[in-house]
């Protein structure tokens, strides 16, 4: 364990990308995608080794408290967070952190998000540690994953100097949003760009401080919240200082605009698993082998993801599909085309289908 290290989990928004499985009722971090666990228990698992259970927080949609609860049953059911209404992750982030800062506002804190996946936990891990080190010295920690490919559905962090005794370590020159695929083989070729997973490391009062300096009205927002906090009247000041609010992402809000941030790049095997195509990716052990869940019988079948739920698939002939058989309905596309799903999902509620979605 690393000592006053505690950490934050953010798990928020319904994952219209992997649809049809992953619903406004249970979004992606509910589902097995990679493995045998579900992505939020495997992500907390990952960190028990470093963090004691007792202080872990998850900030999440207030209809998903309960399940939460059951799936992570070592968390202290008073530290899974429910948000009246989707709050954007620099107030989810902010609220963890005031939890955090009220017990100890000297604590190193770790953000991540509940539904990403790495290959390697080790080498998570070690960078997590590498993260908290630095963490004391800079402003703030946000973790880089050393890029693959030219990825142009991810931001990038921009590497500066590289921190004295500091192994992996860099100042942040910068971060870039999503870019072109011209600029991601310039990201690529070039070597300082990293990806930004969104996993950052903080002293937990310091980070409170930069909402303040960056973003004054949910810092106000949080402090007149502080009060309430642990008691009957929690969930109803909640409402009451957040209502009226933008919902700015943490990386406009604060990443993008404070100075002194350094970054510790790591290769952990990442996916925000964020796609079919990214979760064919995760279950695939070749380019044309089939990625298969639950029954699945495939013939003459290459490079398709099968998911299958309560009944057996059959497949014949077909190559570089998703099929996800949700039980209520099923899902047939190209693989390539898995980026559009956001499209098919509109379509469902446009005619009427909001029941599945």
């Amino acid at each position: 364990m690393s000592e006053g290290l505690r950490a934050v989990f953010i798990a928020g928004g319904a994952g219209t990308r992997l649809w049809p499985l992953s619903r406004e009722s249970r979004p992606k971090q509910f589902h097995a995608l990679a493995g045998r666990e579900s992505l939020m228990r495997q992500t907390v698992e990952r960190v028990l080794a470093v963090v004691p259970a007792r202080d872990v927080w998850v900030v999440t949609g207030e209809r998903y408290v309960a399940e939460t609860v059951r799936e992570l049953p070592e968390v202290p059911a008073a530290q899974i967070i429910g948000e009246p209404f989707p709050l954007g992750t620099n107030l989810a982030v902010g609220l963890g952190a005031l939890h955090v800062t009220r017990r100890d506002p000297d604590a190193l804190l770790f953000v991540g998000w509940a539904d990403s996946y790495f290959a390697d936990g080790d080498e998570f891990r070690r960078a997590l540690l590498a993260a908290a080190e630095v963490a004391r010295e800079a402003e703030g920690v946000i973790v880089g994953v050393r890029p693959t490919a030219p990825a142009t559905g991810y931001g990038y962090i921009r590497a500066g100097a590289a921190l004295e005794g500091r192994e992996g370590a860099f100042s942040i020159a910068g971060f870039e949003e999503k870019p072109d695929a011209e600029s991601a083989r310039a990201f690529l070729a070039d070597g300082s760009y990293f990806w930004n997973p969104g996993m950052s490391v903080w002293v937990a009062s310091r980070l409170l401080e930069l909402i303040r300096r960056h973003k004054p009205a949910h810092h106000d927002a949080l402090m007149r919240l502080e009060p309430h906090l642990g008691t009957g009247r929690e969930r109803e000041a909640m409402e009451e200082a957040f209502r009226g609010l933008d919902r700015e992402p943490i990386d406009t809000a604060v990443f993008e605009k404070a100075s002194g941030l350094a970054t510790v790049v790591t290769d952990p095997g990442w996916s925000d698993v964020g796609t079919w195509a990214a979760v064919y990716e995760l279950g695939a052990e070749g380019p044309e082998a089939n990625a298969t869940r639950g029954e699945v019988v495939a013939l003459d079948t290459k490079g398709c993801l099968v998911h299958a739920s309560d009944r057996p698939v059959f497949t014949l002939g077909v190559s570089d599909l998703v099929i996800v058989d949700a039980g209520d309905c099923l899902l047939v596309a190209r693989r390539d085309q898995a980026e559009r799903l956001k499209e098919l999902h509109a379509l469902a509620r446009a005619s009427g289908r909001s029941d599945l979605l």
